[in-house]
């Protein structure tokens, strides 16, 4: 087996320790942008549901110290005004004697913020009689009932993608009935709910859960209808193109990984003569 002299040892050291620092903070500068643009895209959605898209609009006191003011002419709700809430059902029926079929069910997994993963959809064995309680229906706002923090109320609306497709008691199907689906999963998206659902939540060791009563206990800011539509459609296409950043600066940071594994692959094993491209070692160094 070839070894490196030890002066060019010392050089490959240097050079990777130099140039590997260089992609280094080319990384955490891509991780603070991504950081800063989470924030952004949460202020932008916050702002949203309790502001309004025109800033000379008259504002009241909500009522709710964590809401703050809103528009004069919005009302604030309980969400078990404008929707119900169907929870979902619990694995181990027993199927001894009843007929059954297995059908499609979403899990939290399949639940992300904003989007829904369906690239792996369970199924389950359900008792024919029983799947049309926890069927789900196009326009259901969807919302994990816990799991990590991060999971805890995030969701996105149902399109009805899968067919017939019911949901696990982790997941909550929020049915609007007077609110616009794509408004209460704008509310639901931002930090005021957010705030709200680790509030009531019952929470462990990096773990949090909530109730079907907190969830219908949330308050909900309520604007007129048409009003509802044009913000969920301002607040879904700046989050769009925030989203679009945020995935720009990870590609961006998984083509630095690969760089800097392959700078350190080619420098030890002497693709690359590292001798002039770094300052020559001391004979103090060397030894």
């Amino acid at each position: 087996m070839c070894f490196p002299s030890p002066h060019e040892q010392i050089a490959i050291a240097t050079f990777l320790d130099r140039e590997t620092g260089k992609i280094d903070a080319l990384v955490e500068e891509q991780r603070r942008l991504i950081a800063l643009l989470k924030e952004k895209r949460q202020a932008v959605i916050s702002h949203a549901v309790t502001k309004g898209l025109n800033p000379n609009t008259p504002m009241k006191d909500s009522g709710i110290e964590w809401l703050g003011e809103v528009p004069a002419h919005w009302t604030v709700a309980p969400l078990k005004y404008i929707a119900r809430v169907q929870t979902g059902v619990a694995k181990g029926k027993d199927m001894q004697g009843r007929d059954s079929a297995l059908v499609p069910y979403l899990r939290v997994a399949n639940v992300q913020d904003g989007y829904l993963d369906l690239s792996d959809v369970a199924e389950i064995e359900m008792p024919l009689a029983d799947i049309e309680r926890y069927l789900l229906q196009v326009g259901d706002v969807l919302m994990n009932e816990g799991g990590d923090f991060d999971k805890l109320g995030r969701g996105d609306i149902w399109q009805g993608q899968v067919a017939p497709c019911i949901h696990q008691n982790h997941v909550f199907a929020v049915r609007p009935t007077g609110v616009s689906p794509k408004w209460l999963n704008t509310f639901t998206g931002s930090s005021f709910a957010q705030f709200y659902f680790m509030g009531r939540s019952k929470q462990s060791t990096n773990l949090a859960s909530i109730s079907s009563r907190n969830v219908m206990d949330l308050p909900v800011v309520v604007p007129p209808s048409g009003e509802q539509l044009a913000l969920a459609q301002a607040v879904k296409s700046e989050v769009e193109r925030l989203m679009s950043l945020i995935d720009q600066a990870e590609t961006a940071i998984a083509l630095l990984a690969e760089r800097r594994a392959a700078l350190i692959s080619a420098a030890v094993t002497g693709k690359i003569d590292v001798r002039g491209l770094v300052a020559a070692p001391t004979a103090k160094a060397a030894a």
